[in-house]
């Protein structure tokens, strides 16, 4: 993210004075144009100014020639400039003796001081704004999921032993949100804005979609499994733009390895259950036991394994809805001619199975 601080640090001052002020060059603009396009945060710099100088009314009534000289000087001091190189004319002397008065050759010098000086009043009072940290509002899911309605209207599901945060100031325009371990995101499309998800690793990047984002740091990878719309996936460290992010669309899942090199890859989804946490619903269609006691230990958060890796192809159908653990095993050791008993800090099936 762009360091606005800094921005505001080593902004061209000068020539956004005479650019409030009218007396910047066609160049002068052209050089004022390229350093604010160059980085998007320095705009409100920019904007901020502009409106600070629109409400400052007409300035030519504000100072008076004996003004000029000192508010040069308070300028350099607060925007540490290097002093001038050449020096005021002197006042010229008429043969007479006569003291020629400057002051309509010196109204542009004094719009441009004006313009500067309110320019340092801004960054005076924007300067602890803008070091400020942002505030941000957490939404931390313990032994129980959670469900939150963001500002955009978007509504997430945060899986259990999983934190999502977002900013105070999250609006259309910022639409934005950091996430450890396991949310169901339904993002509602706002004017084309895209909204964002990132993990201390990966990007998601979407405008209105539903997607499940996987980014436990006890796991190897992070993965992104899209339900509807199309979702953008790829590594915060970007390695090339052409191959390490991927394009998902309905029934796909981009997994990102955290391992280097970090580049997404497309995949089926093959585990219908990937919304089973937050839906409290688990589905087995002819699936082998291997998957269903791997599902069943990651909806319940209890090991479950198989005493038997022989067993591991025999297969399961049923349906599970805001079932216990002790109903779901039960049901599948009598539907796989199996035993299930306490092991360790788990359970395994054991038997004959369907051999």
């Amino acid at each position: 993210m762009p360091d606005l601080y800094s921005d505001a640090e080593q902004a061209p001052w000068e020539l956004l004075a005479k650019h409030l002020a009218g007396e910047a060059t066609a160049s002068e603009q052209q050089e004022l144009h390229a350093w604010v396009t160059a980085a998007p945060a320095r705009l409100p710099l920019l904007t901020d100014a502009t409106r600070a100088w629109e409400r400052g009314g007409t300035v030519a009534e504000v100072f008076t020639e004996a003004d000029v000289e000192p508010a040069w000087q308070r300028f350099r001091v607060a925007a540490d400039l290097e002093p001038p190189q050449a020096e005021l004319p002197s006042v010229p002397v008429a043969s007479e003796g006569r003291v020629v008065s400057l002051w309509p050759a010196m109204q542009p010098l004094l719009r441009v001081a004006a313009a500067v000086l309110l320019l340092v009043g801004v960054w005076t009072l924007l300067r602890p704004l803008l070091n400020r940290p942002a505030e941000m509002i957490t939404v931390a899911a313990g032994a129980q999921r959670r469900q939150v309605s963001l500002p955009d209207g978007s509504q997430v599901w945060v899986n259990r032993n999983s934190t999502l945060r977002y900013a105070a100031e999250f609006n259309e325009s910022a639409r934005e949100v950091q996430l450890q371990g396991e949310a169901f995101f339904e993002v509602k499309k706002v004017n084309g804005q895209p909204f964002t998800v990132l993990t201390p690793d990966t990007r998601t990047r979407v405008l209105g979609t539903s997607f499940n984002v996987r980014a436990y740091t006890t796991e190897d990878s992070v993965e992104v499994s899209v339900v509807t719309g199309r979702v953008a996936f790829s590594p915060l460290q970007r390695l090339s733009a052409a191959t390490d992010s991927v394009l998902l669309t309905p029934g796909l899942r981009g997994v990102i390895r955290r391992a280097i090199p970090a580049a997404a890859v497309q995949k089926p989804i093959v585990d219908p259950n990937f919304r089973a946490w937050q839906r409290d619903e688990l589905v087995f269609d002819n699936q082998t036991l291997s998957q269903v006691t791997q599902t069943l230990s990651r909806y319940y958060n209890v090991p479950v394994t198989l005493a038997d890796s022989s067993l591991s192809q025999c297969r399961f159908t049923g349906t599970f809805v805001r079932t216990d653990l002790a109903q779901a095993l039960r049901v599948v050791s009598l539907s796989t001619n199996l035993s299930v008993a306490k092991s360790g800090t788990g359970y395994a099936f054991s038997g004959p199975g369907c051999q």
